[in-house]
Formats: C-alpha cells, sequence, structure tokens
C-alpha cells in the first residue's frame, strides 16, 4: 500500500473613554480673587477583565527505543468503533440523507443531506468514490476515492475528510478525552491530528504533523504503532526506512497539557 506525505486570541478590551468639555465665561464688575470651583468627579468604572482560559498545548519529545518498550507495558487499548459495512443495512439506515447508488458491484454516493440542512449537491466527484463503512456512533460515512485516499463526511456537521478523518484509524486516550485521527492520502503518508471531546462530539484541536515539521524539521509520515498511557499521554514509533531485514524507526512521546 502506497502512502502520501503530507497538518489561539488576544483579547482586546476596549474601555469607555469620557471627554468632558466645559467652557465657561464670568463676567464681573471688580476683581476679586475667586475661590476656585470643584468640579464634580467623574469616576470611569473599569468593567472587571475576564480571563480568557488558555487552549491546552501539545509537545513532542524524540526518545529512545527501550523508553518506548518500557512504556508500552503501560499502554491502554481503545475498543475499536462500530462500523457498518452491508450495502443493504446502510441503504436503509441512510435514507433520506445519503444518496446511494451501485454501480459495477460497488456502492457509490451521489448526494448526502447534511442533518443540519446543507447538502453536498450533486456532485460528480462523489460518484468516483466507494462506500467503505459508516460509523453509526460518530454519525460518519467513510468513502475510498481514488488510489485508495480516504474521503469522509460527518453526516450531522457537514465536515470533512480533514476533519472528520478515518474513524476505522483513531486510537482513544483511556478517559475518552483525546485521540489520535488520521487520513491516509493515497500515496505514501497519513496525516496526522489529535481531537479533543466537547459536547460529546471529538473535534481537531491540534494537527500534530505540523507541530512534529516546526520542530524536527520534517514531515510525520507512517505512524506504524501509537498508543496512550494516559489521557494526555501519547507515544508512537515512526518508520523511517523500510527494510526486508528489519524497518529502521524513530520514537516520540506526545504531552498534552492544560493550562492553568
Amino acid at each position: 500500500m502506497n502512502i502520501k506525505f503530507l497538518k489561539k486570541i488576544p483579547a482586546v478590551v476596549l474601555l469607555p473613554v469620557v471627554i468632558i468639555s466645559c467652557e465657561q465665561k464670568i463676567k464681573t464688575k471688580n476683581p476679586i480673587d475667586p475661590k476656585p470651583i470643584k468640579e464634580p468627579v467623574t469616576i470611569l468604572a473599569t468593567p472587571p477583565v475576564k480571563s480568557i482560559p488558555l487552549p491546552a498545548t501539545l509537545t513532542i519529545e524524540k526518545i529512545t527505543a527501550a523508553q518506548f518498550n518500557t512504556a508500552s507495558q503501560q499502554e491502554k487499548v481503545s475498543k475499536p468503533l462500530e462500523k457498518i459495512t452491508d450495502f443493504n443495512t446502510v441503504q436503509k439506515l441512510l435514507t433520506g440523507v445519503v444518496d446511494f447508488k451501485e454501480m459495477d458491484s460497488r456502492l457509490r454516493v451521489s448526494k448526502i443531506n447534511f442533518r443540519n440542512g446543507s447538502t453536498s449537491g450533486n456532485n460528480d466527484q462523489l460518484e468516483d468514490c466507494t462506500f467503505v463503512a459508516y460509523f453509526p456512533s460518530e454519525d460518519i460515512l467513510l468513502l475510498e476515492g481514488g488510489h485508495t485516499i480516504d474521503v469522509s463526511f460527518d453526516l450531522k456537521t457537514g465536515q470533512k475528510t480533514y476533519d472528520a478523518g478515518n474513524p476505522d484509524l483513531v486510537s482513544t486516550s483511556p478517559g475518552g478525552k483525546y485521540r489520535l485521527n488520521k487520513v491516509f492520502e493515497g500515496q505514501e503518508c497519513f496525516y496526522h491530528f489529535i481531537q479533543e471531546k466537547k459536547n460529546g462530539k471529538f473535534q481537531k484541536v491540534f494537527e500534530l504533523d505540523q507541530i512534529f515539521k516546526k520542530k524536527y524539521n520534517k514531515w510525520l509520515c507512517v505512524i506504524e504503532k501509537g498508543f496512550w498511557t494516559a489521557d494526555d499521554i501519547f507515544y508512537f514509533r515512526e518508520v523511517i526506512q523500510y527494510k526486508e531485514t528489519g524497518n529502521t524507526y524513530e520514537y516520540y512521546k506526545v504531552k498534552i497539557t492544560q493550562a492553568q
């Protein structure tokens, strides 16, 4: 199988400014020493500055094979997500949501009516994709495009591949707070990202590839093995070179730190 290379808001507080302009003329017959006039003091109430919670941060640390193997003894295995691959079953479940059609013993998609009211329209590119699986707990439809590329849609929100990912490839943290998700791009490398569960739905919060590239000046291509040992700690090994005598790897530890 060939695989392809591939991926927070300052607040400005505006304080109300009051400019008081006052012009006064006093006429007197005899010059006298006027008593100083005390002007009323205007107190500008400053609204309390609300603290905006800082986002969590993700760091990647290169480790040794021995450290990786030791950590693997604490691996928390995540349960695979339920998926439906039967043509008849999925067509019944998604009646009115996904317009399917069978061609050449394959199930293809001609249109998607997302649950939020939007639609994919009659997209010719969709017809080039083949049905792979439907994940009911995620409400995600997984298709396969040319060169076996992953194509997916969140049927509830309308989000596409690089946000929906491939639920068949996810690795979820022990407490279900985070998970690693991937997209196979059909050539050489995967796209990797971290999702966080918010309001009952997993959402992308870190582009692992981009963070890795920024730190190590190279793309993260293939994570052959990855596992969580805690909700905030993930380990993985990356294939550096394929060899008949045994692949060459590099090993890394990912740490997610919540803002205080």
